[in-house]
């Protein structure tokens, strides 16, 4: 790799850090939340609730969904 992309290039920092990681620590290679990035929590019941709508009308949009639940799109993507 270094031959291709140079000894601190971009492209591979993440490769390399993983790697690093791995042959410091032996961890498993998994990807790690972002920093800015909040871990989310969806409760059961709106869950539960996102599914009789789906399941009533397969054809329904998110934001009618939204509308309804008054949850974010992201959160009904998710």
């Amino acid at each position: 790799m270094k031959a291709v992309y140079g000894e601190y290039s971009l492209c591979c920092s993440s490769v390399v850090e993983w790697r690093n990681r791995f042959i410091e620590r032996f961890e498993l290679l998994e990807n790690d939340a972002w920093p800015r990035e909040a871990y989310r929590i969806i409760p059961p019941e709106i869950i539960e609730k996102v599914n009789v709508l789906v399941l009533d009308n397969l054809r329904i949009p998110v934001d009618k969904i939204h509308r309804l639940l008054g949850i974010s799109v992201a959160t009904i993507m998710h």
